[in-house]
């Protein structure tokens, strides 16, 4: 069986410097990729990348705050000055902070905002000139269950999150004619931010851990990123979660539902059990326009 391997390509992987993510920076390079540790925390990447050269892999590091367009240009410049290219975009870096939504304020939430989605943004959009240039590009963004499914305590970093798979989806279909495949994962794993948590078990809190964090380890959430990222991946925005050695893929569907020219509030009321049907598995669209059309065909042909 032919092993899948990065020579010749080059990776950023933003928030590098700590637990998956650098787990992320440390398997590309093991597979050949030169790898631009990015990180806040300029000794978390610097370390990363000792430990990636003591291996003898390629990587250099990068200290910056992604949040902010210079910071967030500046691995990819990188990756463009020390390697002459980027080939892969790892967007890892995210910060989590836990608030009742009556006790969350604004900084909070715009801080929450700037890093786990306006972070992903700037630095796709600082390495997508290059990628659509060379015609080739994988983009493999983070998000969270918090986001797709819901969270209590949560509300700004669930958004956030939220958002980066609206902008996944959107992107993949703009990246489709130029050579870019966007996708990203929905990540479950034991880390310092996860044991930060405020539903976090009192063992992650504590650090002592328990028998499902150590299932939960960084180590098997790394080699989806590195399939997303490789150039025989033919998958396009989707989103897979990564659990514990499971792998899965996130849909979101349209159920059937039903329609009715003359509606009122009192008909929808009526049908509302129609509308939660759990056995109405509904339609998966590719892209908005094509509920649209299905929805065109229904109602007028």
């Amino acid at each position: 069986m032919r092993s899948l391997r990065f020579d010749g390509r080059v990776a950023v992987v933003t928030g590098g410097g700590t637990g998956i993510g650098a787990e992320h920076a440390r398997l590309l390079a093991s597979r050949g990729a030169a790898v631009v540790v990015n990180d806040l925390d300029g000794n978390a990447a610097e370390a990363v990348v000792a430990s990636i050269i003591a291996a003898g892999g390629t990587a250099t590091a990068v200290a910056s705050d992604i949040a902010l367009e210079a910071g967030a240009a500046a691995p990819v410049d990188t990756a463009r000055r020390e390697f002459g290219r980027i080939d892969i975009v790892v967007n890892n870096a995210g910060i989590l902070r836990s608030s009742p939504f009556g006790d969350l304020d604004v900084e909070q939430w715009d801080r929450m905002i700037a890093v786990n989605l306006r972070g992903t943004f700037l630095v796709t959009h600082a390495a997508w000139p290059l990628l659509a240039a060379q015609g080739y590009g994988r983009v493999v963004s983070t998000t969270s269950n918090s986001g797709l499914l819901g969270v209590k305590g949560s509300s700004a970093y669930a958004s956030a999150k939220a958002g980066v798979w609206g902008l996944t989806r959107s992107l993949s279909l703009e990246g489709a004619e130029l050579g870019i495949h966007v996708n990203a994962i929905g990540p479950m794993a034991y880390t310092a931010m996860s044991a930060a948590s405020k539903i976090a078990p009192k063992s992650w809190q504590t650090g002592e851990g328990d028998d499902w964090s150590r299932r939960l380890d960084v180590a098997r959430v790394s080699p989806v990123v590195a399939w997303l990222a490789h150039e025989d991946c033919t998958l396009n925005g989707q989103v897979l979660s990564a659990v514990g050695g499971r792998v899965a893929r996130f849909a979101m569907r349209v159920t059937d539902g039903f329609d009715d020219e003359n509606l009122t509030p009192e008909v929808i009321r009526d049908h509302e059990a129609d509308l939660l049907d759990p056995d109405d598995v509904g339609t998966e669209f590719r892209a908005a326009f094509e509920e649209g059309q299905a929805v065109h065909r229904r109602l007028l042909d």
